[in-house]
């Protein structure tokens, strides 16, 4: 078990305990004139955990935490966005509780240091998951339950007035909708279908749907969204769509979308099941995956227990200098290089030490802000890393 940073061009900047709350699912950074602010929404939550630390990031080498706001009990708020002095958190339970508060909470955070809630969206069902914002039109993509529904679904929450949130429009799988007498055609049993993530580009929803793969959903009416596309490609390799990630250029005079299958079980046979897809979308109709990206297990610093493979890249469709940068869990942050997408190519990585008496690292989420300055969180135990990829 290494106790070293083990990098290749790129070098640690600084480094948060966040306060004794070292643990996250999120981190997203926000410019305010010449100053810099780090938002991470916390995993473990509840009574003994945290919801949202707001940190001030302006000088990288010395992070300071400035407000921290408790989730509900039995609720973690392990997902936030912000926009303008709006912050979004969402309320999801924590792992083996029944009853908690599911939904999206919004905050006012014109002061910083005291964060004021303005409103709660309730959304039933198992509440809010992951979600994405477009700050212009102040509308916030779910992945959210709803009553009547089985797993979650897309649903569309207008917070234009933050104090009066309200739902626009929403969209599922059919099958999804068990209350309206849908009945899936696949096995409950065998495979978990919902919505895990939406990220939206121009006229078009790309949605990681987890076992279902991915889809692509034209949404230029929203009152009738309708599916361009959609490819399951899993099987030997399991489900577990964590994002699609649509590149708004072209590479090669073609278009794409990079593709990532969350890694959920620390002791995977074989290993690497889980990879980084890299999929053709010139024809939107017709997808095709032409490479895959993973990091061979022998490059695992960490043991037991951990997971190692791949969470999320950074969600930047302008994917600047052909770059994605990826959180790997214990295989930390590794950026790869596509710009022959037919052969992705790893250019840097940064694992960050396990300190003595911890956790293995579980390198979680990732934000790159206007300084190129990276922010890795940590879902364990590690905290808040702040590095700069060295490279070209």
């Amino acid at each position: 078990m290494p106790s070293h940073t083990l990098q290749e061009n790129v070098k640690a900047i600084g480094h948060s305990e966040l306060n004794g709350h070292p643990n996250g699912g999120q981190v997203i950074v926000q410019r305010r004139g010449k100053k810099y602010y780090a938002f991470v929404g916390h995993l473990r939550g509840g009574v003994e955990g945290m919801g949202t630390s707001i940190i001030d990031v302006t000088s990288p080498d010395s992070p300071e935490v400035l407000s921290q706001v408790r989730a509900p009990d039995r609720t973690h708020s392990h997902k936030v966005r912000v926009s303008g002095n709006v912050m979004l958190v969402n309320n999801e339970p924590m792992r083996g509780v029944d009853s908690f508060e599911p939904g999206l909470r919004i905050f006012d955070i014109k002061d910083l240091s005291n964060p004021k809630e303005l409103a709660f969206f309730r959304t039933g069902g198992r509440g809010v998951h992951r979600f994405s914002i477009d700050e212009e039109k102040h509308l916030a993509y779910l992945s959210a339950g709803s009553d009547g529904y089985v797993g979650n679904i897309l649903r569309v929450v207008n917070f234009s007035d933050p104090k009066n949130p309200r739902e626009d429009w929403r969209w599922w799988l059919p099958g999804q909708w068990k209350a309206g007498g849908e009945k899936p055609a696949w096995n409950p049993d065998k495979v978990d279908i919902m919505l895990h993530l939406a990220l939206i580009h121009e006229q078009r929803a790309y949605l990681a749907y987890w076992d279902a793969g991915f889809i692509i959903l034209d949404i230029s009416d929203t009152a009738s969204p309708q599916v361009v596309s959609r490819a399951n490609y899993h099987p030997p390799y399991g489900g577990g769509t964590h994002t699609a990630l649509p590149v708004a250029r072209e590479i090669l005079g073609r278009r794409w979308m990079i593709v990532f299958d969350e890694a959920i079980e620390p002791d995977l046979d074989p290993p690497n099941e889980k990879l980084m897809w890299v999929v053709d979308i010139t024809n939107e109709k017709n997808p095709v995956s032409v490479s895959t990206y993973s990091v061979p297990e022998s490059q695992n610093p960490q043991e037991e227990n951990a997971r190692f493979g791949p969470h999320q890249p950074y969600e930047d469709t302008q994917l600047k200098n052909n770059l994605v940068y990826a959180t790997w869990f214990s295989g930390g942050l590794r950026i790869i290089n596509i710009e022959d997408p037919f052969r992705p190519a790893e250019v840097g990585y940064f694992v960050p030490p396990r300190e003595k008496g911890k956790r293995p690292v579980q390198t979680n989420d990732i934000y790159i802000d206007d300084r190129a300055l990276i922010y890795l969180i940590d879902r364990w135990d590690r905290g808040l890393d702040i590095v700069e990829y060295t490279g070209k």
